[in-house]
Formats: structure tokens, sequence, C-alpha cells
């Protein structure tokens, strides 16, 4: 089902498949894991049945298939979820730095007649605006023919006249742009006969001929008589990834898998089971084993239709440029595609408070089941009116710490959600976006730290970090970025102050305020200002904590990348040793497989006199376009003087004041280790 407009607090939108789950023992404190490695159609009862002889109990239930599944014993949640990585496969690839910026989208662009104008309008918005952006998504609306009828990989002449100059136009203002796709064809489709004579849609061998439904085909509430393409059968296959390169790939545009959860309705529909799967497989782990006897998508499952058809895409990506790194858009998602896909996000969404609110959950069980590492929402509200001022700011606010960061709508006002939408909050709205700028050499080594090396989720429940607190356990509405930096968004209106739970046994500084917290071994729930005004939603940041900025560029390569900026956060007593792995590379290629990235460990060692600050790189095989750090203490009542190590050897450069922070900065020079060499 296509669940539009769903409501995140009670309806589940079921966009993405993943037979994985983590229990959590209110006594024992010990988490398990278990994974079932069945693709079909699953049933799995957490719990809430009774038995007179055993008591409470679950259940799994698949409709084919053999009982295959892998039991994953923690005790900690941080070790289960690891451990399903290692079963899953890393990543197969970074994700471009690009991924990192403001996605911007609405199905409004692309269903005006003058699309394309609109379209290069928007760049040119941005910059009047100054509003940093590096992508755009392009809607269903150019496929629309002369009939109403939306034909995957055809462009509508009227609303698009020019595809190759729009793609170009908007990459000259640091803009991609992520084509709409979808696997069906409309029987009104110009290839439909082609793939139906040649076997290459699903089929329906009870009467020898494509298994048909009713699929989406013009405007809202319009279906028509479609068919999927099979996505097993080589001409299929074939089919997909050579109309991706010359309908899409050669015109400059990206990919955006969309509306691929294949709802079939008939489970004797029958696949050809002429391609498999590829993906990285460890430790012995296989895919359910397809035939042409087991061909029934009862027994083989839909979601392999799902992965079939990102690794098809994900295959002429990396054909089309195979020095790039391939960044690729899906909503559906399965166990495997996060080796594939760049992101995903939450589907079509509604806009309301409680959308912001519920979409927190949402996203902290998808990164526990290692979905593909860019995650995130429709920002703004996909369906539904158009968001308030008020609301509009507040999901900005919070949405600036996911990975995907995308504003999206189809407001039923025919409105476009955009940040100048009302001028009143322009200014508050950029400088969120700002910060998320400022914010991404953080975010980006967070993701290799974690999502790439050791697929663990970026974003994470606060019971991932600090599962020895129970209260952690019920925390549903705050997240964590990495394991120093805790988000609690604001989900009412006219909400001016948040209140926090604080896990127990931590030390923590409210950033807006800089109040420091030592929170007990019981936990603390303290109550911080949440204004309109601040650039972000409420963040603490951990004692120790090692944060830092880049500079603000209209998109992530419009400038020279020469700045960081690093603020740490020493704790008042401990003396513990803290680092921050920096990571850069260029940000598009894949060179760094071959060891062109630099790593560079910053560290902090408070003491009762002073804060001692050093570099150490331990990767040089690329050169970033800085040689100096520029590092502060943005903490109002510290008063220790900040201290380079070996600072008389690489020197101090003069300091700089932040505009925007009022922040007071010291300059040390970085020694690449090579440069020393040659």
């Amino acid at each position: 089902m296509d669940c539009m407009g769903y409501d995140a607090r009670t309806q589940d939108p079921l966009y993405k498949f993943c037979p994985f789950y983590i229990t959590l023992g209110a006594q024992s404190n010990a988490a398990h894991g278990i994974y079932y490695n069945n693709f079909s159609d699953t049933t799995i009862d957490l719990g809430q049945e009774i038995d007179a002889m055993w008591g409470p109990y679950s259940y799994y239930q698949a409709a084919s298939g053999p009982l295959d599944y892998y039991r994953v014993y923690g005790p900690t949640v941080s070790k289960v979820v690891k451990s399903y990585g290692g079963l899953m496969g890393r990543p197969r690839h970074l994700p471009p730095r690009y991924a990192f910026g403001y996605l911007a989208s609405s199905m409004g662009y692309a269903e005006a007649e003058n699309a394309q104008e609109q379209l290069e309008a928007f760049a040119d918005l941005c910059k009047e605006h100054s509003i940093p952006c590096d992508g755009m998504h392009l809607s269903s609306g150019y496929t629309v023919n002369a009939n109403g009828d939306r034909c995957v990989f055809t462009w509508n002449p009227t609303r698009f006249p020019d595809p190759k100059r729009l793609a170009a136009h908007l990459k000259s203002a640091g803009i991609r742009i992520f084509a709409n796709v979808k696997p069906w064809l409309l029987k009104s489709h110009p290839d439909y006969t082609l793939l139906k004579v040649s076997h290459g849609l699903v089929w329906n061998s009870d009467v020898n001929d494509p298994a048909t439904l009713w699929q989406w085909s013009a405007g809202k509430h319009t279906a028509g008589e479609a068919s999927y393409i099979d996505f097993t059968s080589l001409v299929g296959y074939r089919y997909w990834q050579e109309r991706l390169k010359t309908r899409l790939l050669d015109l400059g545009y990206e990919l955006w898998l969309d509306n691929n959860e294949f709802t079939l309705l008939d489970d004797s529909n029958t696949y050809a089971c002429e391609m498999h799967p590829t993906v990285y497989q460890p430790h012995g782990l296989s895919l359910p084993a397809m035939s042409p006897r087991d061909s029934s998508a009862r027994q083989v499952g839909t979601p392999y239709q799902t992965l079939m058809m990102m690794q098809a895409s994900y295959e002429a990506v990396r054909k089309h440029a195979p020095i790039d790194r391939p960044f690729i858009i899906t909503r559906s998602a399965t166990p495997f595609s996060h080796q594939l896909m760049s992101q995903t996000w939450s589907g079509d969404n509604t806009t309301d408070w409680s959308t912001i609110e519920y979409n927190i959950p949402m996203g902290l069980g998808a990164g526990l089941s290692i979905m593909p590492g860019g995650y995130g929402h429709d920002v703004g509200g996909f369906a539904g009116p158009r968001p308030s001022p008020e609301m509009f700011v507040r999901w900005v606010q919070q949405a600036i710490f996911w990975p995907r960061f995308c504003i999206h709508s189809w407001n039923t006002d025919g409105t476009i959600t955009e940040p100048w939408m009302y001028p009143e909050v322009l200014p508050l709205i950029r400088a969120s976006i700002e910060l998320r700028y400022r914010l991404i050499p953080y975010l980006y080594s967070l993701h290799i730290k974690y999502f790439h090396h050791e697929c663990e989720p970026v974003i994470r429940p606060l019971f991932y970090d600090h599962q020895d607190d129970p209260n952690t356990h019920t925390q549903s509405f705050e997240f964590m970025v990495g394991s120093n930096l805790l988000i609690a968004p604001v989900t009412q209106p006219d909400q001016i102050s948040r209140t926090v739970y604080l896990p127990a046994n931590t030390s923590w500084y409210h950033y807006q305020t800089n109040t420091y917290y030592d929170v007990p071994k019981e936990g603390l729930t303290v109550t911080v200002p949440s204004l309109i005004e601040d650039t972000s939603s409420p963040l603490f940041v951990k004692a120790g904590t090692i944060l830092c900025f880049g500079k603000v560029m209209s998109s992530v390569f419009a400038d020279v990348d020469d700045e960081r900026r690093i603020q740490v956060f020493p704790h008042p007593t401990d003396t513990t040793r803290t680092e921050f792995h920096l990571f850069e590379d260029d940000g598009k290629t894949i060179y760094y497989e071959n060891g062109a990235y630099a790593d560079v460990v910053i560290w902090m060692e408070p003491s009762a006199t002073e804060i001692r600050v050093g570099i150490e790189v331990l990767e040089d095989g690329y050169f970033p376009n800085y040689d100096t750090l520029w590092v502060t203490c943005p903490l109002q009542d510290e008063t220790r003087p900040l201290v380079f190590d070996g600072e008389d050897d690489l020197g101090r450069s003069m300091g700089l004041v932040d505009q925007q922070d009022t922040n007071v900065y010291e300059g040390f020079r970085i020694s690449w280790k090579r440069t020393q060499e040659e």
C-alpha cells in the first residue's frame, strides 16, 4: 500500500521490509537480536499472545521458505547492532559530500506547465535569499504524456523543453537533480508491448500474460492498469539499466527510486528468476534461493524485487560514472540495501505537529535496522496543508541534524514549502540551514566512523549508549547524533521551554545557554529554554566533546573548502583524554578507496590548570585546502587557558572572532607528515 499522508503516531506506512528485531530485558538489561533470513510475507507478534501452559509468547510466521534465522547476543544494544551489521555487510561506498547539504523538493514544481522555467528559477531564488542548496528532487510530473499518463522514462516536452539544459543549469549553481523513477509501466506506456512480448514484466502464469494491477496514472486519485517490471528477468533488468542511461544519466540526472514497495495483488504472480542479488554476504550468510520452480511472488517475496531494482540501478550508475561516488535515493528498503543506496526517508508524511514527534522513533528504528545511512523525513510535511510559520521553523530546527535534510511538499492549497515561504521567519530558517552547512565536516566524519566503518547508526536512541539507565529505554522523542550530541526537538506549538531527561552518570552542556549539568546515578530531568529564535532545537553536548565546523557555502563545492573551526567542551574535573577523528577527502570520487583521504585526530586533555589540545595526522593521503585549525572553548564560565600541544614547533597563528557566535578562536597549524618528509 502507498500510505500517503499517514498518521505517524497511529499508522505504519510499511515502506520498508526488515525482519530483524531487538529485545532488551527489563530485569536482566541484556539485549538480543534476531534476524530472519527470509524475504517472503512475514508476521511477527512480539509477545501479545498468551498460552495457558507457557504464558505470554511471541511468534514469527513466514509465507514460505525455511526457518533460517540468526540470533545475536549483545549483551549491549550497540553490540547487537554491530554484529547484525556484520551480517549485512559494509556499505560499498561513501556518499558524496553534497548528500549532507539541503536537498529541495516538491511535487508542485514538475506538475506546472512551465516546470522547467520554475526549476531553473529556483537556483536564482536560493541565491537571492542566501539559502545554500545542493540538490533538487524532480518529481514524476516530468513523465506525464499528452493523455495525462505518467510513463516512466518519457519526458513531457511542454513542461520540459530541454531536460539536458535544466540539469546543466542547476549543476552550474551547485545543485544536483534527482529524477523520480517508478518500477511499473502503464499499459499506455510506449514500451509496454516490448516488455510484454519479451517477458520482462511480472507474469500471471494462469493467463500467460503480464500480471496487472491499478497504479497511479495522472493526477491525484487517478489510476490505470499497469504491470511491474520483473527485475529478476534478464530482459527487465537490462531494459531498466538502458533506459536509466539514455533517458536520465546521459542527460545529467541522478536517481530517486520511488513507489518501489511492489504491492503485488496476487501471490500466484511469478518471477523469471534469471537475475540474482550480488550483494556482499559475509560470514556465509546467503539470501533465500530462487529457482524456476520456486518463482511465485508468495515464495520469493516482493522485497526481492525491491532489492533487485536497487541493484540494477546501482550497477547502471557505477557503469555510467565509474570514478564518481554513486548517489541513489530510495523510498523502500530491505536488508542489504544500505550497501547500495545512499539515502532513504520515512515516506509521504502529513503536515502535523505529531509528525515531527513520531517520525523520530521511526527514524531511530530504521537506524537500528541498518537501513541506508542517509535517513531523514519530509521537512514541513508532504501531504496536507502548508505548515504554519512556527511549525516550519521547529521542523527545520531538528531536521538539520538528520543525515538526510530535505524539504518536500504536496500542499493541498497548491503552495510549495520553500525556505522563503514566510518572509517573517526566513532569517530563522536561513540561520538553521547555515548551521547545517557548518556542521557538515562533523556529520560527514561521524558517518564514516560509525556507519561506513562499523555499520552503526549515526542517529540513535538514548539507550544505545546509555543502556544501563533504564529510564532511557522509554525516551522516544529525543535522539543522539553519534555518542556526544543529544537533540530534544520541539514538537508542540507555543512551546518556549523543553523538558529533557539526561542519562545517569553523564555530564552535559546545554549548547544554547552553556549551562552545565552533572547528572547523578538516578538520572536528571531538566527544563531548558527553547526559543523560536534559536538556530536549532535544544542541543546538549556531552562533556569531553570536540565539535568541528566548516564554513557556509552556497553549495558544498561552490568555493574552496579552506576552513575548520574546533569547539572543545572540557569536563570540569575529569582529566580523561577525548578524541575526534576528522576525515577529509575530495568528497566526490572513490579515490579514497586507494588511500586518498586524511584522518586527523584532534584530542583534548583537560587538567586543573589548562585545557591541552593536540593534533595527530594518522593518514595524509589527501591534503585539505587548509593548514590551520581554529580552536576555541565556547563556555563562558571556563577560565582555564587553551594550550596547544607542540605549539613551540608548529607556531600559533593570530586569533579571530567569529561574527556569528562571537567566540574567539586561536589558530594552530597542522604539520602534514608527508610535507615534513619532502
